[in-house]
């Protein structure tokens, strides 16, 4: 994932290349097998890296608003971390593969 920055570096302004890489951080965290409080203090810091970069889109008018889900959930990792664990890789991806299949190939 990380080739994206080289890719984009000199292409796109800076704040859109920090936003892609606070992102990237946040995920190369949160998919460690084990997480310790200090390690939770760094996803923290990368999502609010992400929050602070991401205005950019909003005041260049690229998109008005977040609310992706995806993005969405990013807020509560940390909270959910500590009540149950590292999510070793959790990608929601799986679930939405398996709905796909399961769900709307047959129609």
């Amino acid at each position: 994932m990380k080739v994206y920055i080289a890719a984009i570096e000199g292409h796109v302004p800076c704040d859109i290349v920090h936003t892609f890489r606070a992102f990237l951080e946040f995920c190369y965290i949160a998919r460690r097998n084990v997480i310790m409080e200090s390690v939770l203090e760094e996803l923290n810091d990368a999502l609010q890296w992400f929050y602070h970069y991401r205005e950019f889109f909003k005041m260049v008018e690229v998109a008005t608003t977040f609310s992706l889900p995806c993005q969405h959930s990013m807020k509560h990792y940390v909270e959910l971390i500590r009540q149950f664990g590292a999510p070793n890789g959790l990608c929601s991806s799986m679930t939405e593969n398996k709905h796909i299949r399961a769900v709307k190939k047959p129609y």
